[in-house]
C-alpha cells in the first residue's frame, strides 16, 4: 500500500499526482497568507506551511526517481547554508538563521521542479506535459482572480503616495516585486499559447495584460507586459525570427505608434494611474538611477562596502547570510538585487549555483526556439531574459516563494519542448 504511494511502472503514482495538483493551486495559499496579514493582522505563515511540505516531497520524489539528483540538491543545500551557519555558530541570532534558511529553500524551489520535471519526463513525457499546461493554467485563472479582486478595491496597493493615497494593486499577494515575476512567467506562457492556438484573440488578450500590468502599476509590470505583447510573435517566427518578415512589419507600425503616444501621454497616463508625484519627485531628487532602482542604489554600494571592507576571504566566499550583514546595516540588510544578495548572503558558491541553472535554462530556450519543432521555448526565451534583468533591477526572482513554482514549471516545459508528429 505505502509502496504504491510512491513507486509505480504503468503510471506516475499517488505522491506524484497530489503533488502536482498542489502546484497547480498554491497561489491560492499567497492569497490567503496576504488576507490573514492585511484582514485580520495576523501571520499565519499559510504560505510557509504549504509550500514546505510540497517542496520536502519534491526532494523525496526526486530520490525515489534517482538518488544522485537528490544528492546534488542536499549538496547545493549544504554550500548555500555554509555561511549563515558560520554565522550561528559564531553566536548569531536564531532569528537570521532561520530567515537565511526560507531564503535558501526559496533558491532551491525551482532548481529542484525543473529536476523533478525532468526525471519524470523520462518515463512519463505526455504526462508531465498535460500538467505542466494545467498548473501554468491554473495559476494564471487564480492570479486573475486576486488582481480583480485588487480592482474592486480590495488587498494591497502596490504604492503609498502623500495624504493617504495609493496607487496599483497587490490583490492579496503581500509583495507587488514578487507578483510582478509571478505575472511575467504566467503571460509569457499564457500569452505564446493565445498566439499559437487563438491568434484572432491575441489582440484582446494583449489589451488585457496591458491593463493587469497597469494594474499592478509597479514600473517592471507595466514595462514587462508591453514587451511580452510585442516579442511573444516575433519569437514565434521561429527559425525565421532573424530574418525580416511580414509579421515584424506589421508589428513595427503599432510599436512606432505605441512609442510616440506614451511619449506625449505619459505625464497624463501618471497622474491616471496616480504615480505622477512619485514619479516628478524620485527624477527629481534621485536622478535617472534613482528613478530605475527606486533607492536600491543606496542599498547595493552600502552592502558592498561592507562585504569588501569589514569580511575576511572566507566570509567572503561563503558569505555571510543575514545575521553578518545586520551587524553593520542593522536597519536594511538587503540591497534587493539578486545578484548582490546573493553573493553576500550565500558567498561565490550561491551566485554560482543561481547563474549556473537560470543562464542554462536561458541558452537551451535560446538554441531551441528558433528549431521549427519547437513548441514552448520562444515563451521561454523571452521571459527568462526579461527575469534575468528584472533580477537585477527589482530583485525578489531568485529568492521569491510566490514566483519559485511558477518560474520552476515554466523552465521544466523545455523538457518536453518538441512538437508531437514533427
Amino acid at each position: 500500500m505505502i509502496r504504491r504511494l510512491f513507486i509505480s511502472d504503468e503510471q506516475p503514482a499517488f505522491a506524484h499526482q497530489l503533488c502536482l495538483f498542489m502546484m497547480s493551486i498554491y497561489l491560492l495559499a499567497d492569497i490567503a497568507s496576504g488576507f490573514t496579514v492585511l484582514q485580520l493582522g495576523v501571520d499565519l505563515k499559510i504560505s510557509l506551511l504549504y509550500k514546505l511540505p510540497l517542496t520536502m516531497l519534491i526532494f523525496s520524489l526526486v530520490f525515489i526517481l534517482d538518488p544522485k539528483y537528490f544528492l546534488a540538491l542536499c549538496f547545493m543545500l549544504v554550500a548555500l547554508l555554509a555561511g549563515p551557519i558560520i554565522q550561528l555558530a559564531s553566536k548569531a541570532d536564531l532569528s537570521f538563521f532561520i530567515a537565511d534558511f526560507s531564503y535558501v529553500y526559496k533558491i532551491l524551489m525551482p532548481i529542484s521542479i525543473f529536476i523533478y520535471f525532468g526525471l519524470l519526463a523520462i518515463k512519463w513525457k505526455s504526462f508531465v506535459t498535460i500538467w505542466l499546461e494545467r498548473i501554468l493554467f491554473s495559476n494564471f485563472v487564480i492570479l486573475c482572480f486576486n488582481l480583480f479582486i485588487g480592482a474592486l478595491g480590495f488587498g494591497r496597493s502596490s504604492y503609498s503616495l502623500r495624504d493617504g493615497e495609493t496607487a496599483g494593486s497587490n490583490g492579496f499577494i503581500y509583495a507587488a516585486n514578487e507578483l510582478g515575476g509571478t505575472l511575467i512567467v504566467l503571460f509569457s506562457f499564457t500569452l505564446h499559447w493565445c498566439w499559437n492556438h487563438k491568434p484572432r484573440w491575441y489582440f484582446v488578450f494583449s489589451m488585457f495584460t496591458a491593463l493587469c500590468g497597469l494594474l499592478v502599476a509597479t514600473k517592471t509590470a507595466m514595462l514587462a507586459t508591453l514587451i511580452l505583447i510585442f516579442l511573444i510573435p516575433l519569437v514565434n517566427e521561429r527559425e525565421r525570427f532573424f530574418s525580416f518578415t511580414k509579421l515584424k512589419c506589421i508589428m513595427l507600425i503599432p510599436t512606432i505608434v505605441v512609442v510616440t503616444g506614451v511619449i506625449f501621454l505619459i505625464t497624463d497616463l501618471l497622474k491616471a494611474i496616480g504615480l505622477y508625484d512619485k514619479f516628478l519627485w524620485v527624477l527629481t531628487d534621485k536622478g535617472i538611477l534613482g528613478l530605475i532602482w527606486s533607492g536600491r542604489e543606496v542599498f547595493t554600494r552600502d552592502m558592498l562596502v561592507i562585504y569588501i571592507e569589514q569580511f575576511g576571504f572566507l566570509q567572503q566566499f561563503f558569505g555571510v547570510g543575514t545575521a553578518g550583514v545586520a551587524q553593520y546595516l542593522p536597519v536594511k540588510y538587503s540591497a534587493e538585487v539578486d545578484f548582490i544578495d546573493t553573493i553576500v548572503w550565500f558567498g561565490f558558491p550561491g551566485l554560482a549555483i543561481c547563474l549556473t541553472f537560470y543562464l542554462l535554462t536561458l541558452l537551451k530556450a535560446a538554441k531551441q526556439f528558433t528549431q521549427p519543432d519547437s513548441k514552448y521555448s520562444p515563451s521561454i526565451f523571452v521571459g527568462g531574459v526579461i527575469l534575468l534583468f528584472l533580477a537585477q533591477l527589482s530583485g525578489h526572482i531568485w529568492m521569491s516563494g510566490t514566483l519559485g513554482i511558477s518560474l520552476g514549471c515554466f523552465l521544466s516545459l523545455l523538457w518536453v519542448d518538441k512538437r508531437q508528429g514533427r
